[in-house]
């Protein structure tokens, strides 16, 4: 059941629902939508009553419906971009890989050279081969069709990276040469043979690997975007975004073409000191892009053995870890960051890793409180994959917000215990409850995608089971891995809504169907709440609501008072092919900012033709007490390319106005 917004739908009503407020109070039958916030919502008998003169009414026809998933930590242009490329998270062997990338060399019809294009993969795990070792550049030139152009692939947790020999060798033509180079934060693997890099040490090649155009880019959000949007994801925590791709979203976001909320951690340039500088802290009107919060790195990834541990891995005695930064730079970059306003949210998995950055939150909030003050500063441990007992009491008794990615728990669940040992994994791994339990504020939710696939779901299911998608674990058949640490249900939907919200400081604005908040939310094809185990995985979005810029918008600025017109009727009209009278096909109302914004869904592209825009500026002009030469003002225009948005600027005097076609 799909649910659709008509065209001049800025009000409608939802009834005979089955909907999961997510409010701290009862479901509610209905609710109404009114220019993309939630206007009331109750029974259906009430809201029927009290909203009878709404022409739009829906029945839901009993369909469950939830707030929009909030992913509380992905990568969004990673994942647009990882979208085109070979993915070879399935392969079981390095043969498998090389199959995999030539047959996408072969269909992509790309010429790759290095100069740029480069062959570029995601996905490869060294666990999944049989000699359960990293790869080396040798493994990828056996063919010698691969051999002979640049590849790089990324590991599938994205803290390393296989690249062939022609990419060394281009390294070695810029000064870089891995037998020599060492790298602080980060590894060089030598053994058994050149090829793979090691969190910081992935630097060398990011630097020299051929940059995504402009073209590129727009494509690989609208990719990412529109597949976000089809499992139910309607906003999104951005973990770590460099201030060079914050200014495209910025502008991506001005000409209409940004349909995903997203909150902002920047990511600085070089890794782990203050930009605060170069990206100020901003936030659309429209709630869409909000930029507050920063992405600090501590470790690296488990599957790598770069997560950094107290004691040494298990399965390879001879490393406990990396830490990508001295550790004695965090405490005093968390308070500088901290006292700009930022929000600090840092990258940890190791015990080790996170023992250190708690200390470093601890360290700013103990001199807060002896200075008298008090902030809301909602420091985030991101991935929180393995602690000590003792520190997860110390998250609740500090406020730290856990942010964690339930399915990387079932998809490492595998080898866990072989990396740690029994003590280590039975005591502080992936221990969600552990942390409810010490009264942490809230649990974001969300998958690290591309790492996982993004579906929420999936997530759900893996909060609730701790299982394999086959019902299966590490346990054994049916059950469930470190069951003591299992979600309930209640709680995974928070950590996937509203707890998400809080985690962003948007609880007001997301993360449950309130009155006053914005209206996202999906319909679901059955009863996440109540279906069995495994019919979890079988559920679908069937819709996903969320306000989308009209293709054709418009702003209206008094010129002779610099000011925004709010309140100005406007009317949009298209001339249809052998008429000579303009039918309208929406109005609307400008904002307190001056801009009409919803004219039409952003669903909707026009074709192309002849339109027309009229403003009713008399009645505003009146209400400010003003004469105006002009009663009304019609701005005809040719729209010739439907893909595009046009925005139709007005600015206007008592006695003169001014148009043009805006971006």
């Amino acid at each position: 059941m799909a649910f659709r917004r008509t065209q001049n739908a800025s009000r409608f009503v939802i009834y005979n629902a089955n909907v999961y407020t997510v409010d701290g109070t009862s479901k509610a039958q209905a609710f109404v939508v009114e220019n993309s916030r939630f206007a009331d919502v109750g029974s259906t008998e009430e809201i029927l009553a009290r909203w009878s003169s709404v022409n739009q009414k829906i029945d839901a026809r009993g369909h469950t419906i939830i707030p929009g998933f909030i992913d509380a930590h992905g990568h969004l242009m990673e994942y647009g971009h990882m979208l085109n490329m070979p993915s070879v998270n399935n392969a079981q062997s390095v043969a498998e890989v090389r199959n995999i990338m030539r047959q996408h060399l072969i269909d992509s019809k790309e010429t790759y050279k290095n100069e740029g294009p480069w062959l570029l993969g995601w996905g490869f795990d060294q666990t999944s081969y049989p000699s359960k070792s990293f790869p080396t550049a040798a493994d990828i030139d056996e063919d010698h069709v691969l051999a002979s152009v640049p590849v790089v692939i990324r590991r599938r947790d994205g803290h390393a990276l296989w690249m062939n020999q022609r990419v060394i060798d281009i390294l070695k033509s810029k000064g870089v040469d891995l037998a020599t180079t060492n790298v602080d934060g980060g590894e060089v693997i030598r053994t058994p043979g050149y090829g793979v890099l090691v969190d910081n040490a992935m630097d060398l090649v990011d630097k020299i690997t051929p940059k995504f155009t402009l073209k590129q880019n727009y494509a690989a959000l609208e990719k990412a975007v529109k597949n976000l949007h089809s499992v139910g994801i309607t906003s999104l925590h951005d973990a770590g975004v460099l201030p060079e791709m914050i200014q495209f979203y910025k502008k991506a976001h001005k000409e209409g073409r940004f349909q995903i909320r997203d909150y902002v951690m920047v990511e600085c340039p070089e890794r782990n000191t203050f930009c605060g500088d170069l990206v100020p802290q901003s936030r659309t009107k429209d709630g869409m892009l909000i930029v507050r919060s920063v992405k600090l790195f501590m470790d690296g990834a488990l599957g790598s053995w770069g997560a950094a541990m107290l004691e040494p891995y298990v399965d390879n005695p001879q490393t406990d870890g990396i830490l990508r930064s001295d550790p004695n730079i965090f405490p005093q970059l968390v308070e500088e960051w901290a006292n700009h306003g930022f929000q600090v949210n840092t990258h940890c998995i190791g015990d080790r890793a996170n023992h250190i950055i708690i200390d470093a939150y601890e360290n700013y909030l103990s001199k807060q409180s002896k200075l008298g003050k008090s902030q809301d500063n909602r420091f985030r441990i991101e991935h929180a994959q393995l602690l000590k007992p003792d520190d997860i009491t110390r998250l609740g008794q500090l406020g730290i917000l856990p942010s964690m990615q339930p399915t990387h728990a079932t998809s490492d669940m595998g080898y866990v215990e072989m990396r740690l040992g029994p003590e280590r994994t039975n005591h502080g791994a992936y221990a969600w409850k552990s942390m409810l339990k010490a009264g942490v504020p809230a649990m974001p939710l969300g998958s690290d995608f591309p790492i996982e696939h993004p579906n929420p779901i999936e997530g759900f299911y893996s909060a609730v089971t701790r299982k394999h998608k086959d019902g299966n674990s590490p346990s054994g058949r049916n059950e469930s891995w470190i069951p003591k640490e299992l979600l309930t249900r209640e709680e995974a939907l928070k950590g996937f809504t509203i707890d998400a919200a809080y985690g962003a400081f948007e609880e007001n604005e997301l993360g449950s169907i309130t009155k006053g908040k914005f209206a996202d939310f999906i319909v679901l094809s059955q009863d996440i709440m109540t279906v069995n185990e495994q019919e979890i995985l079988e559920i679908e979005p069937h819709n996903t609501s969320m306000p989308k810029k009209s293709p054709v918008t418009c702003h209206v600025l008094i010129a002779s008072r610099g000011t925004p017109g709010q309140g100005i009727g406007v009317r949009l009209e298209q001339l249809l092919p052998g008429e000579t009278t303009f039918s309208t096909l929406a109005t609307g109302e400008t904002d307190s900012d001056g801009r009409c914004s919803h004219l039409l869904t952003g669903d909707e592209r026009l074709p192309k033709g002849v339109y027309r825009m009229t403003f009713e500026t008399k009645p505003y002009f009146e209400s400010i007490k003003e004469e105006c030469f002009y009663p009304f003002v019609q701005i005809t225009f040719e729209l010739a390319y439907p893909e595009q948005h046009y925005h139709i600027p007005l600015l206007i005097s008592p006695y003169s106005y001014t148009t043009y076609r805006g971006s």
